[in-house]
Order: C-alpha cells, then sequence, then structure tokens
C-alpha cells in the first residue's frame, strides 16, 4: 500500500519537473486538515486509523505537487465530516461532487476524477436506458449524494426512497425493499463484492457523471488556486495507474458479463474524456498566454509607432525642428497669453538663402545637409523655453515666449556668432540675415511676423550677416 503511494508520488513528482510545472506554497498553509467519508468503499475510507483509497492516492500526489502536507482528523460517518468541514474542525473534503447544498459552505477545486452512476436490479431481463427507462420502480439512492439531488430536480416523478448511504441502498435491493438503486459504480460493486450477491445486475447506466473534486472550507478559499495547480500537474499515467489498483467492477453471471464489459468500457471512455478535456484546456491556457504575450508586444509596438506619428506630425523630416503647422498654433497661443496677461514675448526670423546676397557674393544654395547642420546651431544656441521651427525651406523661425526683445537680440547674435564661427567652410561662407520683432498690442500673429519680415529684409539689404529689430 504505501509503497504503491511512494512510486505515485515518484511518478508525480518527476513527470511535473519534466514538464516545467513548479508550485508555490508561500501562500498556502503548511498542514491542511481534512475529513472523508470513512466507510465510501474503494473511494475513500479509514481503516485502523489510517485514510485509504482512491482519494487518498490522489492526496499523496497532490501535496507532493502542492507542496502541503495533508493530516487527516478522523470521523465516525459522513454526516459528522460535513459537520466537522462546516464548523472549521477540518478544511478539506478529498472527493466531493458540487450540489446546491455544498456550495452553500464550501468552494469547489477543478474535478481530478471522474466516476459513471449505474442503475442495479435483481431483475437480469430489463436493460434501463436511463432514468427515463424508469416508471413506476422504486428507486433507493444515497440522500447524501449529488444523484439524490438531481434526480429530485430533474425527474420529479420518479418514485425515491432516499438512503444513508449507498452500502444501505445495496441492502435495500438485496431484500426486496426497492426495485432499483441508483449510485456509483465502484462503490456499489465494491458492496455487492464484499456481501456476496451474485443475483444483482448492472442494468442501466444514469446521468449525470459523478466528477469529484476537493472540497475547501469557504475560510481557506485561498487553498483553490494552489490545489489546482497540482491537479492540473498530475501526470497521466498517475491517474490511470489509480484507477487500476481500485477499479472493482467484475461479472457476476454469464448474463452480465458483456454488460459489465460495456460499463467498465463507458468509465473508461469517461476517464480518458476527463483526462483529454484537462490536457486541452492546458494547452488552450499555454496558447493564451502566448496570444496575451504577443498582445502585449503589438500594444507596445503599435504605441511606439503613435509616438513617431506624434512627432512627425509637429516636426519637418529633415532637421527635427518643429514644423510650420506646429509653430503656427504655438504662435497664436502665445499671441493669446500676451493679451491676457501682457507678458512680453519675441519673433525671431533666420533667413540663410538670400537672394540678394546670392547675386551679389554669388555663394551657391545651400544644400540639405547644410540646412540639418543649421537646424543643429539654432538648437544650441536656444534656450529650453524657446522654440524653434522650419518655417519654410530657406527659413528657420524662432519664437521667444515671456522674453523682451533686448534678450532675443543677444540670443539673435549668439546665434550669428555661431554661423560666422563655425568650422565647415560652406557654414561660414553662408550669406544669412536675421529679423527680429516683439509682440505689441493689438498684433495678430500675421502683423507680428510682418514687422519681423520688414526687419529681415532690412538686413538683407545690407547684404546679409545682418541682425535687425522691427521698428515698434
Amino acid at each position: 500500500m504505501f509503497k504503491f503511494k511512494a512510486t505515485l508520488v515518484r511518478w508525480g513528482v518527476l513527470s511535473a519537473m519534466l514538464s516545467g510545472w513548479t508550485f508555490s506554497a508561500l501562500s498556502a498553509p503548511s498542514i491542511v486538515t481534512y475529513c472523508v467519508n470513512p466507510s465510501w468503499v474503494p473511494y475513500e475510507m479509514v481503516r485502523n486509523g489510517a485514510h485509504v483509497g482512491i482519494s487518498a492516492d490522489y492526496l499523496t500526489v497532490i501535496g507532493e505537487l502542492a507542496g502541503v502536507q495533508f493530516k487527516l482528523v478522523e470521523t465516525d460517518s459522513w454526516q459528522q465530516s460535513l459537520e466537522f468541514v462546516q464548523t472549521g474542525k477540518c478544511m478539506v473534503l478529498p472527493m466531493v461532487s458540487q450540489s446546491s447544498v455544498y456550495r452553500s459552505f464550501l468552494t469547489f477545486s477543478a474535478p481530478y476524477f471522474a466516476t459513471p452512476n449505474v442503475l442495479v436490479s435483481e431483475s437480469y431481463d430489463v436493460m434501463y436506458h436511463g432514468i427515463d427507462g424508469l416508471s413506476h420502480q422504486l428507486v433507493a439512492v444515497d440522500k447524501n449524494s449529488h444523484l439524490a439531488e438531481y434526480l429530485a430536480r430533474y425527474y420529479p416523478d420518479i418514485r425515491l426512497q432516499l438512503m444513508n448511504s449507498e452500502a444501505e441502498a445495496v441492502r435495500e435491493l438485496a431484500r426486496g425493499n426497492v426495485d432499483v438503486m441508483a449510485g456509483a459504480l465502484l462503490s456499489i460493486n465494491s458492496e455487492m463484492n464484499r456481501m456476496n450477491l451474485h443475483d444483482m445486475a448492472i442494468t442501466g447506466y444514469v446521468e449525470p457523471v459523478h466528477l469529484l473534486r476537493l472540497g475547501v472550507n469557504k475560510a481557506h478559499a485561498d487553498l483553490i488556486p494552489l490545489l489546482n495547480s497540482a491537479i492540473d500537474g498530475i501526470p497521466e499515467a498517475t491517474s490511470v495507474a489509480i484507477y487500476k489498483r481500485w477499479n472493482n467492477v467484475k461479472s457476476h453471471s454469464e448474463q452480465d458479463f458483456r454488460l459489465g464489459i460495456l460499463v467498465v468500457f463507458c468509465g473508461g471512455i469517461l476517464l480518458a474524456t476527463l483526462i483529454w478535456r484537462k490536457n486541452l484546456i492546458r494547452r488552450c491556457k499555454s496558447e493564451m498566454r502566448q496570444k496575451q504575450e504577443e498582445m502585449e508586444n503589438l500594444q507596445t509596438v503599435l504605441l511606439e509607432k503613435n509616438r513617431m506619428l506624434e512627432f512627425l506630425s509637429s516636426h519637418d523630416t529633415s532637421t527635427n525642428l518643429y514644423n510650420r503647422n506646429f509653430m503656427l498654433h504655438r504662435a497664436e497661443d502665445e499671441v493669446s497669453r500676451f493679451n491676457r496677461f501682457h507678458t512680453a514675448a519675441s519673433l525671431i526670423l533666420f533667413d540663410f538663402t538670400s537672394q540678394s546676397a546670392r547675386q551679389i557674393n554669388s555663394k551657391p544654395v545651400i544644400n540639405e545637409d547644410g540646412i540639418k547642420e543649421l537646424a543643429k546651431i539654432c538648437l544650441s544656441c536656444v534656450r529650453e523655453v524657446d522654440i524653434a521651427g522650419r518655417w519654410s525651406s530657406e527659413q528657420i523661425i524662432i519664437l521667444c515666449p515671456q522674453t523682451p526683445i533686448s534678450a532675443s537680440k543677444i540670443l539673435a547674435d549668439r546665434l550669428k556668432e555661431a554661423v560666422e564661427t563655425h568650422q565647415r567652410e560652406d557654414i561660414r561662407d553662408l550669406p544669412f540675415s536675421i529679423g527680429l520683432a516683439a509682440l505689441q498690442e493689438g498684433e495678430t500673429f500675421a502683423d507680428w511676423y510682418e514687422r519681423a519680415s520688414q526687419a529681415l529684409y532690412l538686413a538683407r539689404r545690407q547684404h546679409g550677416g545682418k541682425v535687425m529689430i522691427a521698428e515698434t
């Protein structure tokens, strides 16, 4: 028994390591108490103070994968186990189905074991095709099972005889007090084998399938993610080994042989379907994580593209100076600020290809590389508050907010000196002119620019390389 559990644990841990699954128990208690049904053979039972059965084998594997230690709290009956988990004397029920009654005080993990429900009767001649095949028969069922709740809710016309356990239901069928009993396949077969009842037969298959899970007291609901991660990491080989070990379905007579095989086959198909579904969900989650990462990368690229578009919409692509449209809006804002607060503002026009200068000095028109160099010179000369932009192919405009004309004249002279002393000869020999204008009361930007242009014209007439201030 214990050697088998140790083998299962080694399989589980080794498979989880190979598949890359890791689990953290940092936020979970190191010891998790639990209660079981002490007589639900073979699913779970207590023998000589030890928990054995299907749920015991799974708890061993889940505990290793989740990094927690499960500690049994012994009870005398399933009813007492339910009372203990409600009052907090134990934290977990390791093998339960979801039901409206249990949901009031439990929260559930993902299913880790599936088992079919069957109909059992003393008649070998009748095969019931599900619950709909029962018309007048009295059906015994464990009142604490999810199946009892399911039948009462969806088949109210069925005559039900509620029992305290599936073992009691088998005994009532053997005494002839009921016509049919319904319950979980493995536990019914175990009870029939124990009582040596060879005159009973499995005569039908019943929905729903028992999907068995861990039920956790709602006060410890934070255990659910940890337990689900462990359940998701249980290797398929471990699940199959546990099922093989505890599968006790046997044929009691020649007439029952094919039916029993059919039921076992259906149970195997259901278990395989559950395992396939778990693997499919795992792959889907992996693909979803991958798609999410791709979306985050695309969002990052899109954000970068938006930033680039925003930059391009306000900048000249050649010089990286602000473009004409942006400068026009900023100048209009400066005029509005001047009209509200009467703060000084100046405008500098830097023209570097004066037509008259070209004719007199026979200087060639500057190329695009030279314009880029002039843009760098402007940016090195202006202050942080100043705004420089390319107004046209031959002109750079500099907006100086909250700056009197005297301070703008200093900036213009600094720009003039930087051009005339530049290390490149084509920049030093470039004919240029600079015109300045201070914003005056009642002016629009067009008026302001016109006066700066007039000052620029006067600078041109002096054959370039001059700085002129517009008359007030």
